[in-house]
């Protein structure tokens, strides 16, 4: 179930929940001088120490062979490699380990029916099997697994309400279901499943605070989810900037700095921390250093430097162990051949746009775009486009609109001319000029011959400019609007931006 969208989403996909580095309360037949051991164990593995961390909890088991917590934790980052690069290996030993760990949680509840602990343990289990039928897309087996991490998480919270970390699951799954795309909705229909965005941001923002062991974990996703859901960028940062001193050699936490860099246009910092997961040592994250190489390959891209930009994108296309944004990348590289005047290799990866994943917004726009300009190339004012458009995402937003104004006066396409205005009306809203920004997303609504796409980023554009000129109507008028149209390119990342629109207008 891919709850997160763009390139995050597929990363957090990987690494999701950090797959149940869950801090728990032992409190069963363990010596207070090896819960030391599991203490250093975890903040190793979140600092991807993995050597170090296996050496910690396997020191505890030696001492509890009958406790489940040093098998649950060596099975973490078994399922975190198995995540990244698919290799079954790694799976065998998630399995193994775990059912070592729901074993003898079982056997301790045979005792007491209400020991916390172990439904802990049963949930946490659930909850990273969910996780890993998810990545081997098995679905049905992920909805069952779903089900019950839940049940074991709500027994928890019937016990012992108090039990704050027991709420970091449940507040991710909340929200997480609440995101669910409409293409779930009959299997989690089927299987009674629901949830509640509100209650899941309330819990995940208690355990983020008083979270005796799910501290981390909670701030982690709440930075992700304030950077996807809510566009709220500076509490994203919060978070991550606390989680990347803390654990610096943790590669997920720093590949997720910089992509929040990214959107705050601060290229040079991202490109820092990409470059950084890149060259560390950790290689058995394949999947998480390729797509830090996409991810250089667009900085590039944005600086229009197509020749540094298209080495990165072959890296990444001969790398990567995964469909997920192939198309997109080959239709990127045929600009980049294009814009060096390689007409021969921007047809051969025009042709290649349709390897991707077609259940990304990204790929299936690459693979229409690139069948079309595989017969016809883009005009020297499209291709102008492109680079304009780069200039906005570079931050550049003053420059962004002289070069587009300029541009408008030599197009004669209403389709063309309505994407260069919507790029237009972005610009003038990151510059704070809301008046301008609405003024131009208002205006292409009338072109007849335009992409639905940019008619529907037209209408969340003006009524994201409504509210914050405070024209609240308004802005709840071109949400209907923008909620009329479907079936065009980037439909989900529109939900995505209405959804946090809407939450704002409620709040």
């Amino acid at each position: 179930m891919n709850f997160f969208s763009l390139r995050s989403k597929l990363i957090l996909n990987f690494f999701l929940f950090l797959s149940g580095i869950l801090y728990f309360q032992i409190a069963i037949n363990a010596q207070p001088k090896s819960l030391k051991k599991i203490s250093s164990g975890l903040n190793a593995l979140y600092n991807f120490q993995f050597d170090l961390s296996d050496d910690y909890f396997q020191d505890f088991i030696n001492i509890n062979p009958e406790h489940p917590a040093g098998y649950y934790f060596k099975s973490v980052k078994r399922l975190w490699f198995y995540l990244d690069n698919k290799n079954g290996k790694y799976l065998d030993e998630f399995i193994d380990y775990t059912d070592t760990a729901l074993n003898k949680a079982e056997m301790y509840l045979q005792k007491d029916s209400i020991d916390v602990f172990s439904y802990y343990i049963l949930g946490s289990v659930y909850f990273q099997r969910a996780v890993a039928h998810t990545r081997s897309e098995e679905y049905l087996n992920s909805l069952w697994a779903t089900k019950m991490f839940q049940y074991y998480f709500n027994q928890i919270i019937s016990i012992d309400s108090t039990y704050i970390d027991a709420y970091m699951c449940l507040g991710l799954y909340n929200f997480a279901v609440s995101q669910a795309p409409r293409s779930w909705r009959w299997a989690l229909d089927l299987t009674g499943i629901e949830g509640n965005k509100k209650v899941g941001l309330e819990y995940l923002k208690l355990a983020s605070k008083k979270g005796r062991y799910s501290k981390v974990d909670a701030q982690f996703y709440l930075s992700q989810l304030y950077s996807e859901f809510f566009l709220n960028f500076k509490e994203s940062k919060k978070y991550l900037k606390t989680l990347v001193s803390a654990y610096p050699r943790n590669l997920l936490f720093k590949y997720s700095l910089g992509n929040l860099q990214v959107k705050q246009y601060d290229l040079k910092s991202a490109e820092k921390n990409f470059i950084a997961v890149t060259q560390s040592k950790d290689s058995v994250f394949i999947q998480l250093k390729n797509y830090s190489i996409l991810a250089l390959g667009d900085i590039f891209f944005i600086r229009n430097n197509f020749d540094s930009a298209k080495t990165f994108y072959l890296s990444f296309l001969d790398s990567s162990v995964d469909r997920h944004l192939k198309g997109i990348t080959a239709l990127k590289l045929g600009f980049c051949y294009l814009f060096e005047g390689d007409s021969a290799s921007a047809i051969e990866y025009f042709e290649k746009t349709d390897e991707g994943n077609m259940d990304l917004d990204e790929d299936v726009y690459a693979k229409q775009k690139g069948e079309h300009f595989a017969d016809e190339f883009p005009d020297s004012l499209e291709l102008a486009l492109i680079k304009f458009k780069n200039i906005l995402d570079s931050g550049k937003f003053k420059n962004a609109i002289d070069s587009l104004e300029n541009l408008n006066k030599l197009v004669s396409s209403d389709s063309l001319r309505a994407e260069l205005m919507i790029y237009i009306s972005e610009a003038y809203y990151l510059l704070g000029r809301y008046k301008q920004s609405l003024e131009y997303a208002v205006g292409l609504l009338n072109f007849e011959q335009c992409e639905t796409w940019v008619k529907a980023f037209a209408c969340y554009y003006a009524a994201r400019a409504s509210v914050a000129l405070r024209n609240f109507e308004d802005a709840e008028l071109f949400i209907e609007y923008a909620s009329n149209y479907s079936d065009f390119f980037f439909e989900n990342k529109l939900t995505d931006r209405l959804n946090a629109l809407l939450y704002e207008l409620s709040n």
